[in-house]
């Protein structure tokens, strides 16, 4: 218990120790940030620095979407991601994990993302949208799911994709495409 005590001075020794230190002019200095509406994502002028760092896709069973914990609470768990299917009851499918290059908080709640992709089973490419929901807190990654009759075949494969991100005023924020879907543009 003594040395309980002891330690427990030394932390509130060392806590004056730091407060003395700091002097009134320091403080006036290191007053906290004023909050600029302006750097939400999609307001911002300023989105040079933003992007998509990464985009990669599998399909998902069913099976594979299932966890656990889901048995316990009833709850689809989803490991901290925002996952956003085309036919949310349906979980097998196509999906495209995308990670964003900047903050979360930065990501404008409402944004539409807008996948297109060009299948081996489909001779023309098809656009899915999807709506970032305005009371889901985002991640730096997110899970689009084209699931149920959007992506009916596990053998089916993705030949090209491409991803736009627009503001809720539907402003591009950013984009990204495959390399082939860029070949393809140019022809």
């Amino acid at each position: 218990m003594i040395k309980n005590l002891m330690r427990c001075g030394a932390i509130a020794l060392s806590c004056i120790a730091i407060c003395a230190c700091s002097s009134d002019e320091s403080q006036e200095q290191e007053s906290a940030p004023e909050v600029d509406d302006s750097a939400i994502l999609g307001v911002s002028a300023d989105i040079e620095n933003t992007g998509i760092s990464y985009c990669y896709h599998r399909y998902i069973s069913d099976a594979e979407t299932r966890k656990i914990l889901e048995v316990f609470t009833g709850d689809e768990y989803t490991y901290g991601r925002l996952t956003l299917r085309t036919q949310p009851k349906k979980r097998a499918g196509m999906y495209f994990f995308v990670m964003f290059g900047w903050e979360p908080d930065d990501i404008a709640l409402g944004c539409k993302i807008e996948l297109s992709i060009d299948t081996s089973d489909n001779p023309h490419p098809r656009t899915f949208t999807f709506t970032v929901p305005e009371t889901h807190s985002v991640l730096r990654e997110i899970r689009l799911g084209v699931t149920g009759k959007d992506w009916p075949d596990s053998q089916a494969v993705v030949n090209a994709w491409k991803i736009v991100v627009k503001s809720p005023s539907g402003k591009v924020i950013t984009e990204k495409q495959s390399w082939l879907w860029g070949l393809n543009a140019k022809n």
